[in-house]
């Protein structure tokens, strides 16, 4: 027994002596006092809070049929091609799909409002009266502009 201990002895000297240096270096701590204190904090947030004073605004999460068009949105909107960009790039598009939504008879498409409700929209594109027709709100997104004075009799939303 003791001819084993003399053995190993050796070779535990030598793994002591091989990570003395690096345990030596890991405790050794940088003060975070010299960077900025941002780079502490997660870089997103899931959830924030409303600012003190400011009630969280109610949201309405059930699809409400707001047109039924009959005959399509032929002669009702028209195509826009820029905006149709835009939608497939993420830059104009509905808040919630389908949150809104009018009937035809061959499609079902998502409806947003130039007042901004059921739209977002950074770069500011959107025209007063208008309402704005979305199909497959994803890389083939296609978007109608209609007047929603011309609208108003196709519309049923309450």
């Amino acid at each position: 027994m003791t001819r084993r201990f003399l053995t190993a002895l050796p070779m535990g000297l030598l793994m002591a002596a091989l990570l003395l240096p690096l345990s030596a270096g890991a405790q050794e701590v940088l003060p975070t006092d010299r960077t900025a204190p941002g780079h502490l904090r997660p870089p997103f947030r899931a959830y924030e809070p409303p600012p003190p004073g400011h009630a969280p605004r109610p949201r309405r999460t059930e699809s409400r049929r707001v047109y039924a068009l009959p005959e399509g949105v032929k002669g009702l909107a028209t195509f826009d091609r820029t905006l149709s960009h835009l939608c497939q790039r993420g830059a104009f598009l509905q808040e919630i799909d389908g949150l809104y939504w009018a009937a035809t008879p061959d499609f079902r498409y998502g409806v947003a409002f130039s007042g901004g409700a059921n739209l977002v929209d950074p770069q500011n594109r959107r025209q007063p009266g208008k309402a704005y027709f979305f199909r497959n709100q994803d890389s083939r997104c296609s978007v109608w502009v209609g007047d929603q004075a011309k609208l108003m009799p196709h519309y049923i939303g309450g």
